[in-house]
């Protein structure tokens, strides 16, 4: 009850009321140090050693009068006596009438009965002097006994009050002594309110700097932050105008920003951020180019530049920006797209300009990320059209309108069909008509829509093969296409484990086709995926191999099942005789390396017959079969089976260390058609 009493009445210590309260003990200490001097002065001897200097003045001139009045006595004919005492009775005359008349002697207190003697003494002698020789010996003598009487008491009270005048003088030296005491005490008092007030002072303008730090900077990288941006753009547009120059706006986006923070840690992306905005701040001229962070790892920079600079700054930063850091330990790649508009080119006010630098933002980001795009009105144009074409294809993904067709791979030494590679179609729910991938693979990449376009592909393609598991042999194998994005991405594992586990499917039944792009980006990210895929039992094949970029150290890396080439290279195969170099290298090394080789786009007889004598595996293409629907293969494989399929799901335990069959059955097929 007494701590809320006590609360109630506590007073809030601002800035104000300390600066004021310092005031007020100031001015107290202050107004006490002139009453302490004023006490001082009062408890001075009213008059001092001025009044002890006219005490001994005045009673070593009463005594030279009673000697002058003894010498007068001895020679009272002598002109000198009487010359002698009437300049000594003028000097004592001097001493206490004339000025007495200014108030000097009469206000000494001891004086008060002296003064009045001393005057009638003289008035007496100036008649025996005005009577002139011979002197009157009887007046000398009474007026001798009369001064002697004077200078007797004038001594005693000399003394006496000399005796005050020291005990007061001693007490006013006390009193001073006290008030240095008072004085010294009071400047540290006052020293010590000053030096309150000045931290106080400072610690004000500190918190203020700080607030104003927090209210107009980021703090994790220390750039100007979206509320500066917001209260400061229209400012720069302005300046811009007025000079006659141009501004530039330029967004900034990092790469597989989340990638670094899930792989390293949120303080390695931390230090990513912060050394993106070193970068961005090398660039920066007060009052010209100012570089923002608007948030998590988007950033913008706004550049007061002349008209003729149209790109000098986004190339410096796309080149700045694409490059490896060591973060704490980590080879990190930074990586940056970069889109930029210009006032007044393409916007008279900053929205504009936002919009529109956004655009090519994510136009530069679509074509591959790590590029610097300028905008351009017919980006309008291409963005809508690819925003409206990855909407689609999010509509078509909820509405199960994507569906497989299947492309047969034979085994070129027997002609049986070894497996078969699901392609992914997309059909028009309104028209009906069938899209080919081309049409919308790429956008589905450039927009990470490919991830769950993966994992659909992926979904149906395993439950399509469980199904034909009663009647396809142990060497049937479904490949199954999977882009670089999916395998960056932490949920297409786990996707993998669990559809397995739902169909049943045996993992050395499926193979994942991976292509050469995968390395460019990220090859250990990749080699560590791969690996887990691999542990799984699930087998791996290198498509398009020889157009990409991979080097042949990969081959063994990645632990790699097969190889597909590449249909450009069994374009004019037979009168090529390079491509039938390549492609017999191509064979050879596989051969050499135990991996199965798969050619796809065979097209015509004369591109089948060299590879059965180059003693290629397998092949695919329209010569052997064009891709066939569901119903069409499982009626091969359930004629080539010579049974009728069951239609119980098959009961398999799904082992992780599986591995792919090697077992083969000898399964003759008709030729393959022409």
């Amino acid at each position: 009850m007494i701590w809320s009493r006590v609360k109630e009445w506590r007073i809030p210590l601002t800035y104000g009321t300390a600066i004021g309260m310092a005031s007020i003990g100031s001015a107290i200490l202050i107004s006490s140090l002139f009453l302490s001097l004023g006490r001082i002065e009062n408890a001075l001897p009213q008059f001092g050693f001025f009044a002890i200097r006219e005490f001994h003045i005045a009673i070593r001139d009463v005594t030279h009068l009673r000697d002058m009045i003894s010498v007068a006595e001895g020679a009272p004919n002598a002109q000198a006596s009487l010359d002698q005492l009437s300049a000594a009775n003028d000097l004592v005359f001097i001493r206490f009438k004339r000025l007495d008349g200014k108030g000097t002697i009469s206000e000494i207190p001891a004086y008060a009965g002296i003064v009045p003697r001393v005057n009638d003494a003289v008035q007496r002698l100036d008649a025996v002097i005005e009577a002139g020789l011979p002197m009157d010996e009887q007046t000398l003598k009474a007026s001798g006994l009369e001064l002697d009487q004077i200078v007797n008491r004038m001594n005693d009270e000399y003394y006496k009050y000399g005796e005050e005048v020291n005990v007061d003088l001693y007490s006013a030296e006390q009193s001073l002594k006290r008030f240095n005491y008072q004085i010294a005490f009071a400047l540290t008092i006052l020293s010590l309110l000053a030096i309150g007030t000045a931290f106080l002072l400072i610690g004000r303008r500190e918190a203020f700097k700080k607030l104003e730090f927090l209210a107009w900077r980021d703090a994790t990288t220390e750039l100007k932050n979206r509320a500066w941006m917001s209260a400061n753009r229209d400012d720069m547009l302005e300046r811009a105008r007025q000079a006659g120059k141009q501004l530039q706006l330029l967004l900034v986006d990092l790469d597989h920003f989340k990638r670094v923070n899930d792989t390293f840690g949120h303080h390695v992306g931390d230090l990513l951020l912060k050394t993106v905005a070193e970068t961005l701040q090398s660039v920066e001229c007060p009052g010209e180019v100012v570089a923002v962070r608007l948030g998590g790892d988007e950033f913008a920079i706004m550049a007061i530049v002349d008209r003729n600079d149209q790109h000098s700054l986004g190339d410096h930063l796309r080149e700045q920006l694409n490059r490896f850091a060591d973060l704490d330990g980590h080879q990190v790649r930074i990586g940056a797209s970069i889109g930029m508009a210009r006032f007044p080119e393409h916007g008279a006010d900053i929205s504009v300009l936002l919009r529109n630098a956004d655009t090519a933002l994510y136009a530069a980001k679509a074509e591959g990320r790590s590029g610097f795009v300028t905008f351009s009105p017919t980006l309008l144009s291409q963005v809508d059209l690819r925003l409206s074409e990855e909407a689609a294809i999010k509509r078509g993904l909820n509405c199960d309108e994507f569906f497989l067709v299947w492309q047969p791979q034979f085994e070129l030494a027997t002609g049986h069909m070894t497996g078969a590679e699901a392609l992914v179609r997309w059909r028009d729910p309104v028209s009906g008509s069938i899209r080919a991938p081309g049409s919308f693979i790429p956008t589905a990449e450039k927009s990470d829509l490919i991830v769950e376009l993966d994992k659909t592909v992926l979904a149906k393609a395993c439950e399509q093969v469980a199904k034909w598991l009663p009647v396809s042999g142990d060497d049937f194998v479904c490949s199954v296409n999977v882009s670089g994005k999916s395998l960056q991405d932490g949920s297409y594992v786990p996707h993998l484990i669990d559809t397995l586990q739902q169909t049943g499917l045996p993992p050395a039944r499926l193979r994942l086709e991976i292509t050469e792009g995968i390395f460019i980006h990220d090859s250990r990210e990749a080699l560590d995926t791969l690996a887990q895929v691999r542990a799984m039992g699930v087998s791996l094949a290198l498509d398009d191999f020889g157009a990409g970029y991979a080097s042949f150290g990969y081959l063994t890396d990645f632990n790699l099942n097969q190889l597909k080439i590449d249909r450009s290279f069994l374009s004019d195969l037979p009168t090529s005789a390079k491509k039938q170099g390549v492609v017999r290298g191509m064979i050879a090394l596989a051969n050499s390396l135990g991996l199965t080789v798969v050619a796809e786009g065979v097209e015509n007889e004369a591109q089948l017959d060299f590879l059965i004598a180059e003693h290629c595996h397998s092949a695919q293409g329209f010569y052997m079969s064009e891709p066939i629907e569901e119903r069409s293969l499982t009626s091969h494989l359930v004629a080539r089976q010579g049974s009728v399929p069951r239609t119980k799901k098959p009961t398999f335990e799904w082992r992780k260390d599986a591995r792919p069959i090697s077992e083969r059955l000898d399964l003759q097929r008709s030729r393959p058609r022409r």
